[in-house]
């Protein structure tokens, strides 16, 4: 069988934990996960991808989709691999489909959000890493098809939200998805009757934010205040209590200014 050469290999996800290390691999224009047991090999090699790429056991060229490596009672390298496809995101309601590996990243908010070029614009990719991050993105891609499909009912109305550009797939399948890059700062008190009124018109729609710190509240000064919000991943359908809540929660999260929710760029 053919293998992958390790010189074309490059980790574009991790998450290591007490039992095992996770991640997300592109080779060529394929996309593979593994999964290394913890001991396997010693923590730098595990956190450094430089180190662990020499080390790891031959990946088959193949259209496997996962792989489990760890070591047998001899201490030698064992690896399992599976084509089970992959879960993925089942609320697609926008016409375009993007293959994330073809979009150019430009700057690492933090893991699975970036900043990419698209049609020559900058852009922002939110994809899901690893299994585990595809409920949140299920919840956004969710909460934007109700936002989109009111926009599309009353053009002239402010968005709400950054434009919904399209789903971002990988190996075909959906896992992600594009959105229009909104210049602002964070919302302070000065704001609060602005963020109240785009507040109440989630609301309207049906929506509880559910994460309402001053960080998800872009304001574009420069074009005349105007407000977006963003980070969609916490939302619900609407219970009034939490609504409430939410709205009488507003005075003390946009004075806050321990950096509680802030975005860190790397």
């Amino acid at each position: 069988m053919t293998m992958l050469p390790k010189s074309d290999i490059e980790i574009l996800s991790q998450y290591i934990d007490d039992e095992n290390g996770y991640y997300r691999l592109r080779v060529g224009r394929r996309v593979h996960y593994l999964t290394i047991s913890s001991g396997v090999f010693d923590d730098d090699t595990m956190c450094r991808p430089y180190l662990l790429i020499p080390k790891l056991p031959d990946l088959p060229d193949s259209p496997w989709t996962t792989m489990v490596i760890s070591r047998d009672k001899n201490g030698s390298l064992t690896s399992t691999t599976s084509t089970d496809p992959l879960p993925e995101i089942q609320t697609t309601w926008h016409e375009l489909r993007v293959d994330v590996l073809k979009l150019e990243r430009t700057r690492r908010f933090r893991s699975g959000v970036h900043e990419v070029q698209y049609n020559g614009a900058p852009a922002i990719a939110k994809i899901a890493c690893f299994q585990w991050d595809i409920a949140r993105i299920e919840r956004e891609s969710w909460a934007y098809s109700i936002m989109a499909r009111h926009h599309n009912q009353h053009p002239n109305e402010s968005p709400i939200a950054p434009n919904f550009l399209g789903h971002l797939t990988e190996n075909g399948r959906t896992m992600g998805f594009l959105l229009q890059k909104v210049n602002g700062e964070p919302a302070c008190i000065d704001d609060l009757a602005n963020c109240e009124a785009l507040l109440r018109r989630l609301h309207r729609l049906g929506l509880i934010h559910g994460d309402v710190n001053r960080y998800n509240f872009l304001v574009d000064r420069i074009s005349g205040s105007s407000i977006r919000l963003v980070d969609f991943e916490h939302a619900e359908e609407l219970d009034e209590g939490l609504a409430r809540a939410e709205l009488l929660s507003l005075p003390v999260e946009l004075a806050e200014e321990t950096g509680r929710g802030a975005t860190v760029i790397l």
